[in-house]
Order: structure tokens, then sequence, then C-alpha cells
């Protein structure tokens, strides 16, 4: 039964089916009723969270019974396996692990495939990475080389420098170090706008968002491996930044001088580590600054190469992502060598140059002799 009520154009209304309500409007001209619901929330016996719940609930190891069990014991809905099974089917392009679970679910119990942490860091902060996924990239070989990245999440716990994030100037709030002029942002959608769009709409209070995206990505897809990572750079580390980059991380005399943040998601695909952060405002909100500080402090804690890391922010609409080694060579120190060398090098791509001197998007030529670098 739906009761109207008199809000202006459109009306809106609610309905119920037997375990779950949604939102209704009615058009004031055509008289037509629709929601405004993605189509995942429309005509669904049960509430989705607890079909994302649930399917959460097998990608960590339960069996189907096991997994419906639970779901009685938390929610208070029955469920049947066969039921559980169709919602996998239904969510199998954004659940991407569950073609990784057969070959992975005997390394670790249920309640021991998630390690999570609190970080008591001015906030809670719920850092947590995924053992398996762990154990899959140091046996790929494609990914190989990122193995030491699983050495540093597993640190984590007993390396944090926990005092260091009371005091220090936090990276989002560091804007001004690098030059945007140069700076190629590639915008498109990916799993990670279509996996917001599903679950930032299932939850009520705006303040659990972020985790509950967080908690369904770490558990449900193929290749965040940790969310919510404490990232540091004590002095040596931002002395050495600043020479290696010709940059300034912090204005001389700060005290004390160190650097933290956390970074939302940490994923592994096609080769590369990929740094993301979450941001409803993505459209205004460009942290290209705070990333790029993020993929400075992997190099040093993780010892992954620069070359190695990709940096993103997202929403439900919109997927935004820059390589952070192609801003930071535009402020390398001058005067030839390696560095210039590098810069020049970084303007072809494939015989085609992309920027400089020379530019036409239709010309294509062989990339230039480059000078031996200078000793």
């Amino acid at each position: 039964m739906a009761l109207i009520l008199p809000m202006g154009a459109p009306r809106e209304s609610q309905t119920a089916s037997k375990l779950s309500q949604s939102q209704l409007w009615q058009c004031k001209l055509c008289r037509r009723v629709f929601t405004p619901a993605p189509a995942e929330l429309r005509y669904k016996t049960y509430p989705l969270r607890i079909i994302l719940d649930g399917v959460t609930l097998y990608n960590l190891g339960y069996s189907l019974p096991e997994a419906v069990a639970k779901l009685k014991t938390r929610h208070g809905y029955k469920v049947s396996p066969s039921t559980l099974a169709g919602w996998m089917t239904e969510h199998r392009e954004l659940t991407t692990y569950s073609r990784l679970r057969p070959q992975l679910r005997h390394l670790f119990p249920p309640t021991k495939i998630i390690r999570r942490s609190k970080l008591y860091h001015r906030q809670v902060y719920s850092f947590a990475y995924h053992r398996p996924k762990l154990a899959l990239l140091r046996e790929s070989q494609q990914h190989r080389r990122l193995a030491p990245l699983a050495d540093f999440l597993e640190r984590v716990p007993n390396d944090c420098p926990h005092e260091l994030f009371r005091e220090s100037s936090r990276a989002s709030q560091i804007t001004n170090f690098v030059n945007r002029n140069h700076l190629i942002v590639v915008e498109k959608e990916n799993f990670a706008t279509r996996t917001a769009a599903l679950i930032v709409p299932t939850v009520g209070d705006n303040r659990l968002r972020h985790e509950a995206l967080q908690r369904f990505m770490l558990a449900n897809d193929s290749v965040t491996v940790a969310v919510e990572i404490p990232i540091w750079l004590t002095a040596a580390d931002i002395d050495a930044l600043e020479v290696e980059y010709g940059l300034q991380l912090l204005p001389e005399g700060a005290s004390p001088r160190a650097l933290t943040g956390h970074i939302d998601f940490l994923q592994v695909r096609n080769g590369a580590i990929h740094i993301l952060d979450y941001k409803p405002d993505a459209r205004t909100n460009k942290p290209i600054a705070q990333l790029t500080l993020y993929a400075l402090a992997l190099t040093r804690l993780a010892g992954i190469r620069l070359f190695d890391i990709k940096c993103a922010w997202f929403n439900e609409e919109q997927y935004c992502e820059f390589f952070p080694r192609s801003l930071l060579a535009q402020v390398r120190p001058r005067g030839g060598g390696e560095a210039g060398h590098s810069l020049v090098a970084q303007r072809w791509h494939r015989g085609r140059v992309t920027s400089g001197p020379g530019y036409h998007p239709n010309r294509t030529r062989r990339p230039p002799k480059l000078p031996a670098p200078a000793r």
C-alpha cells in the first residue's frame, strides 16, 4: 500500500514488499509512478544490503549453507542456499574474487581471510588487508616484482609509528608542491565507479558509506589488496625526496618535519600498483598532490619504483587517473644528466611525440637520438 504525499512535483511515496521498502515518485503531469533508484534496488524481495552481505560472506570462504545461516543470525532473514547462489550469479561481474575463491579458500579459514587493525590516528581508521590476495601477489609472474608491497602491508601493524600521526602535517593538506601544467589525467568508467554506484545507495548514513565501500571491494573484487593504509614520511625521507625530485614538500622551518596520511584503496592489476581515493565530490575535488605524496611514500616504505604506480580518484560517476612519474618528471633537477635525458624520452611514446616542441597530433616520426647522459 502506498501513501501519496503532497511534496510538489513530482510527488513522493513509499512502497513496501514483504521484506523491504523502496521510495516511489509520481509525476503530476502524466501520473506515472517511478523510482529514481538504480536497477539493483528495484523489485527485490530482500533488501540489497542483505544480498551484498550474503555475497560477501560467501567470498570470505563460507559455504552456501554456512553463509545463509550467518545471514539468519545477523539479520533475521531466512534465505535458501539456492537464492544465495542466484545472488552470486547476478553480481558476478563486480565480485570477481569468486573466480579465485576455489584456488585460495584453503589457505586461511573464513575468519582469517582479512586481517584488520584499528589505528587511533586523531580519529579511528580501520586498516585491513586481504591475506590470500597477498599470497597470490607473491606467486604471480606478472606481479612478482611488486611483492615488497605485501611485505610492507604485513609489517604495518607492528611498524607503524603511531605517535608520528598525532602532530605531523597531513598529506591531504599539502597542495602546491607540483606543477600541474603538463599533467595528463585520463577520465573513464571502470569497476570502481560501478561498485560505488551499487554500494553507496544501500548505506543510509553518509559517514558509513566510505567504510562500506571499502569492506565490499576488499572482500569481493580480485584486485583490492588493502584499505586505509597508513603512510608516513620522516624528516630523512622528505629530505631525500626533495633532493631526488627537486621538490619542496614542506616549508622551511616546519615542525615536526613529517608527513602522514591514509590511502583509501590499494589495488594490484595490469602490472601496476593503483592508489585510489574515493571522493564523493570527485568532479571538483581533485587530490592530485595528495595522491602523488602517497605514491612517493610507497617508494620509501615498500621499495616500489614510482614507475610501477598509478593514482586515481573516483566516485559513482567518474574515475580519473594519472601517472605520478609523469607529473614529477616535470620538476626534476635541470642541467641535462639522467634527469633531463629521461624527461625528453618521456615525450615519445611508440614513435609518436605527445608533448613538447614539435608536437602534432597526426605526425608520427622516429624518436630523436638522445645524447648519452652526462656523467
